[in-house]
């Protein structure tokens, strides 16, 4: 390696490249090897954010005269918040012993201090179960309507699990997802960048080319017309490509942790991990239900007036450190309780007023909504799914202090008829645009004095697909419309939102907070600067808020209406 650093070519290239580019740090990969080809892992600054993919090539043909190179190009800030998502790959290449050039006076570092070896492995698990969950949730829809002989829908289901499969394996191997719904695309890229896959498709094979090309029609058929339909025996070879595909991910991952564990002296995870936590840590997992009581009795001695409160959310995040060093034995724990107040007269206002008292004297996290029975009722009688779940949820109700036996549910009993689908169909495109609309002018702002501007419209596109979300799914409208207590609703129902705005470290709360006060701070305080670095870490959470609620109300809607087109909005 210290003989490759040294070598003449390197230096030229670096120069080559630093005078033409403006780059934060070069590292090179040489995978022990003493021939080529050689790797280099590019960083540039975020004013490439909106133009890489014109600059690699640009890059690329800057040092045509060295092919023994490979460019892998990445924007600084982007590599960093991949390898705090546990990237191997990233984390493995920006190695300080690989850094063969680095920006002078920069202050930038890709490893964030508190991530070590192990650190990264247990984020890299993490991720993959993460992803796993969203493909095997794709590939239990595909044997669901096979079952029901929907083979249309069955495909379409297939081929997400697929698509999902190769995105996750290309973030894996070289932490950049190829951005198309193409199969053949995934397939091509992944054999091109990466001697880890070894292919499922035979591009030499007549059938396997053919079921390529089935792939990529049932994308746009079943997505854009009406009446897709596919032969079962073309289904069953899919299937068989399908769970091919998922066992070599499974085996392209184990080697990835293996290799890891090895070069950088991990030990590997146990197979069954809770039978090797430490007593204590098991034993803070449980009697969850001492903090709901005390939540409980907190809010019936604070308001006076008769109620009923129903849990209709929960979530926990826990973290544990109990070692040989005594100085450092440490838990954390943040618990998540949604309540639901019913009183027979108003005490929002009292509520509203209570809630940021209880956060802060109970040390756990509280989101309280108020209603009157009478405003339940009248939304029970437009057969509104979410009071219909909340109250017939076994389970929810934790104290009755007044008559709560006297509902009159609908008798669609908070299920949609196909004419009610439709119509939250055209509401929630109303909204999509809405958000769309939004990030898209955020995107187009450049000045730099305006960049507190850019986040607000940020904030507001991410505002109006969780007021979207929530109308479509649950027929909710809040009265509450800020961005904080949107979110916190969608992350009670959702696990998408937790992902992309997660709320453990002091470091994810302060970026959050900054976020979803930004209305705040720019309209009423004059805010009028933000970090460009910050502002681009918005955009990329943002658009990806909007692209991940997108496909999931789609992906509702096509399971539960037969007609597989889009409604149209007069």
């Amino acid at each position: 390696m210290d003989s490759m650093k040294n070598n003449p070519d390197v230096k030229v290239v670096i120069d080559a490249l630093t005078t033409k580019f403006n780059i934060e740090q070069i590292y090179l990969n040489t995978y022990d090897q003493e021939t080529s080809p050689f790797e280099l892992v590019i960083l540039v600054s975020s004013k490439y954010l909106k133009t890489l993919d014109d600059l690699v090539p640009r890059i690329i043909y800057t040092i045509r005269d060295y092919p023994q190179y490979k460019v892998m190009c990445y924007v600084a800030f982007q590599a960093k918040d991949k390898i705090r998502e546990g990237n191997l790959f990233l984390f493995a290449s920006c190695q300080p012993q690989k850094l063969i050039y680095k920006k002078e006076d920069s202050e930038f570092e890709p490893i964030p201090k508190e991530i070590d070896h192990t650190k990264c492995r247990e984020l890299a698990i993490s991720l993959r179960d993460r992803e796993q969950q969203k493909i095997d949730e794709f590939k239990e829809g595909y044997y669901f309507f096979k079952e029901k002989e929907n083979y249309g829908l069955a495909s379409f289901m297939l081929h997400q699990s697929v698509e999902l499969t190769y995105r996750y394996l290309e973030l894996q191997l070289v932490a950049k997802e190829r951005l198309t719904h193409s199969i053949r695309g995934h397939h091509l890229y992944l054999r091109r960048i990466s001697a880890a896959y070894t292919g499922v498709f035979d591009e030499e094979d007549d059938n396997d080319i053919r079921l390529l090309q089935v792939l990529d029609n049932i994308y746009r058929s079943t997505r854009y017309e009406n009446d897709f339909r596919i032969d079962t025996s073309t289904l069953k070879q899919l299937e068989s490509k399908m769970e091919t595909l998922h066992a070599k991910a499974a085996q392209v991952f184990e080697h990835l942790i293996s290799s890891f564990e090895q070069q950088h002296a991990v030990a590997p995870v146990p197979n069954d991990q809770n039978d090797d936590l430490p007593d204590k840590t098991k034993s803070m997992k449980l009697d969850d239900n001492k903090y709901l009581k005390e939540a409980v009795e907190q809010l019936k001695d604070s308001i006076k007036t008769p109620v009923a409160i129903y849990l209709f959310g929960r979530r926990a995040r826990s973290f544990f450190i109990e070692g040989i060093n005594d100085t450092e034995t440490t838990g954390i724990r943040d618990d998540h309780f949604d309540l639901l107040v019913v009183s027979e007269t108003d005490v929002r206002a009292q509520i509203m007023c209570l809630h940021g008292v209880l956060n802060k004297r109970l040390g756990i996290s509280l989101l309280l909504l108020s209603f009157t029975k009478d405003d339940i009722q009248k939304q029970l009688d437009k057969n509104n799914p979410y009071f219909h779940r909340v109250l017939q949820e076994r389970g929810t109700l934790l104290y009755a202090g007044l008559e709560i036996n006297d509902w009159c549910f609908h008798e669609n009993n908070g299920f949609r008829t196909e004419e009610e689908l439709k119509k939250d169909m055209m509401k929630w495109y109303k909204r999509e645009t809405n958000a769309s609309g939004f990030f898209n002018g955020g995107k187009a702002i450049e000045a730099s004095e305006e960049v507190a501007v850019k986040v607000l419209l940020y904030n507001r596109a991410m505002e109006q697909a969780s007021l979207g979300l929530l109308e479509f799914f649950y027929g909710y409208t809040p009265y509450q419309l800020n961005l904080s207590h949107l979110c916190n609703l969608c992350c009670s129902f959702w696990y998408f939102p937790n992902d992309i705005f997660p709320r453990f470290t002091e470091e994810d709360k302060r970026l959050f907070n900054e976020f979803v006060h930004v209305p705040k701070d720019v309209l009423y305080k004059g805010l009028s600067y933000i970090d460009w670095d910050e502002a681009f870490r918005y955009e990329a959470r943002c658009e990806r808020f909007l692209e991940e609620s997108s496909k999931l109300v789609r992906e509702t809607f096509l399971k539960d209406n037969q007609s597989l087109q889009d409604p149209v909005i007069d």
